[in-house]
């Protein structure tokens, strides 16, 4: 990759998606949890918003982090991001077959599960 590298460009596009999601959770939660088919009631948009300053947090630490070069801190970054979006993945899917969530959430889970994949093919790059 010119100019940069496939990590940078990782980091940066799970940033903007991290910074969505924030802006998504704190604005308009209950209408992010029925995308999955959930009814919003007062305890989910709670812990909705009560997640949005993670997601920021996490968006601010790729930020900065997005020029690492590889080693020890990026292989960190990269198997916690992932263990982040498979943990994500898996929890959907969870939900879905117990008849929790609506199919929206297995389309979420095969983009998280990507999410996971590419920052451990983009480790050593």
């Amino acid at each position: 990759m010119r100019g940069g590298s496939w990590f940078q460009l990782v980091a940066v596009l799970t940033a903007l998606a991290f910074v969505a999601l924030f802006v998504i959770l704190l604005v308009n939660s209950a209408g992010y949890i029925g995308t999955y088919g959930l009814a919003p009631d007062a305890g989910a948009d709670f812990m909705a918003r009560r997640a949005a300053p993670m997601f920021i947090g996490l968006a601010v630490l790729l930020w900065w982090l997005r020029d690492l070069p590889a080693g020890t801190a990026r292989d960190g970054v990269c198997f916690g991001m992932a263990a982040l979006w498979c943990g994500i993945a898996v929890t959907g899917l969870y939900e879905f077959v117990r008849g929790q969530a609506g199919f929206a959430i297995v389309i979420a889970a095969a983009a998280e599960l990507l999410a996971a994949a590419a920052f451990l093919w983009v480790r050593k790059r």
